[in-house]
């Protein structure tokens, strides 16, 4: 189980020399999102059920990463994210959803806030 795997995907957050602390959330929504990008890279509109599972243990597997590396436990410790597929009302391709546990949904919405040029 390496994260090596392709070498074009090596510069992970979460190995990151200041992941700890305030950047912590930072560094975990860009690997989400790097994450979700590399579990549904080959998926297809037919396939989606099945990568969606392969997606969520990949997700459970980063967050896990952050709580052991005790990045910024106060943020991760005992959260989760639920990924989804819903109806599209516009097209028939469904769309991935991320159901986030309040605390930590609520943690990243600030640091976006906080993050996007002017704003406020």
């Amino acid at each position: 189980m390496s994260d090596k795997t392709q070498h074009t995907i090596s510069s992970w957050g979460y190995e990151h020399p200041e992941v700890k602390g305030p950047n912590a959330l930072m560094f975990f929504t860009w690997d989400l999102s790097k994450t979700i990008e590399n579990a549904f890279r080959d998926a297809t509109e037919d396939t989606l059920d099945l990568y969606l599972m392969q997606a969520q243990a990949s997700i459970n597997e980063l967050l896990q990463k952050y709580i052991d590396l005790e990045a910024d436990p106060e943020t991760f410790d005992g959260q989760s994210i639920v990924l989804r597929l819903e109806k599209n009302e516009d097209s028939k391709t469904p769309l991935i959803a991320l159901q986030t546990s309040a605390h930590l949904e609520d943690r990243i919405i600030k640091m976006q806030s906080r993050v996007k040029p002017g704003h406020g």
